[in-house]
């Protein structure tokens, strides 16, 4: 299961370094060169679009709004990153991250292929998304030299939180706690399922979130689908939902069940959600029927059968009993001396 996010880029993205100081960016430029001389490659290639822009993020806090954007990141000495966009923006864009050299994307393949020197050992980060045309442009500039992907290890290590990220996800955690108890307010007052998730979102985002996106279900039990397919019937016993909200970057997510009377689907749920944070507790391996999302600067960062230390993971669980579907999640981050528990549904 994963919470679709906007495609809108929507509340400040504009590098605030009182947020994610200068020395965030240093610990984690580091940790990446580290991999790049680990593979004996010299220069990084790191992609990041609208609908997807984890890594390059992680690595430069750039988000690009208004289409593809590289970071052309060296072994050693400064970054530079080219983005979608006209040199009248350059201003704006700047304000977006703490790397120094930007400009203008371009002619992409024929950039790229100026940029990097001749003996240069290439890799790339987060291509799979990277629109085909450009790759195949890059790829020719850069013949014969093979571009290395590096997303195994590098998703990996981005999927363990600093002690900076967690602070931020912790604040995303409250915002959700906010969106998820106005929902089951509204919906427990006869409020739509619709007019309950854009209640909720409005909320989060009056408490500070950058961000708020909610789903909800159509028909009593159903699977939770974006707002703006769902009408406003009232819908209990139960009435679902998935929320995610963003602080600085940073997302929170969850799914709730919503109930008059809670039904055979909503304990067997609760229960085997229970269940699945003692599991996890213990480090071994998730239970059939069990979903466990990485999140981070991504909704959906990594695999979750087997929960890596450090990193922090969306629990889902559902049940389905004599007609009724119900979910109950909680957001956990986990750690070498054991689980902390960010947010758990309490609707």
């Amino acid at each position: 299961m994963q919470i679709q996010e906007s495609t809108l880029l929507t509340g400040p993205y504009d590098w605030d370094e009182r947020v994610l100081p200068r020395s965030e960016f240093d610990a984690r430029l580091k940790l990446v060169r580290a991999q790049m001389a680990k593979a004996g490659t010299t220069m990084l290639l790191v992609h990041g679009d609208p609908r997807e822009y984890s890594a390059l993020a992680y690595l430069t806090n750039f988000t690009p709004k208004n289409g593809t954007a590289l970071a052309l990141v060296p072994l050693e000495g400064p970054l530079r990153i080219l983005f979608s966009g006209t040199p009248k923006m350059m201003d704006a864009a700047k304000r977006l991250t703490w790397v120094e050299d930007v400009r203008p994307l371009g002619n992409a393949p024929k950039n790229v292929g100026e940029s990097v020197g001749k003996g240069e050992v290439l890799a790339t980060w987060a291509f799979g998304t990277l629109p085909q045309a450009i790759h195949a442009g890059i790829t020719k500039a850069v013949a014969p030299r093979a571009l290395l992907a590096l997303d195994e290890v590098l998703d990996a290590a981005r999927w363990r939180k600093s002690p900076c990220e967690l602070g931020l996800i912790r604040g995303a955690a409250r915002y959700l706690t906010i969106a998820s108890e106005t929902f089951a307010a509204k919906v427990r007052a006869g409020s739509g399922v619709r007019s309950a998730g854009l209640a909720a979102e409005r909320a989060a985002i009056a408490a500070g979130a950058q961000d708020a996106r909610v789903m909800a279900n159509l028909s009593p039990g159903g699977v939770p689908l974006p707002l703006d397919e769902v009408g406003d019937e009232r819908v209990l016993d139960p009435a679902n939902a998935g929320i995610a909200v963003q602080n600085h970057g940073y997302w929170a997510s969850g799914y709730l069940s919503v109930a008059q009377n809670l039904g055979a689907g909503h304990t067997r749920a609760r229960d085997a959600l229970a269940a699945a944070l003692a599991v996890v507790r213990s480090g071994a391996r998730l239970p059939a029927g069990v979903v466990a999302n990485a999140i981070g600067l991504s909704l959906d960062e990594g695999p979750g059968d087997h929960l890596e230390a450090g990193a922090v993971y969306a629990v889902t669980s559902s049940a389905t009993k004599a007609g009724e579907t119900a979910y109950a999640s909680a957001l956990v981050a986990v750690r070498e001396d054991g689980c902390e528990e960010l947010w758990r549904q309490t609707a």
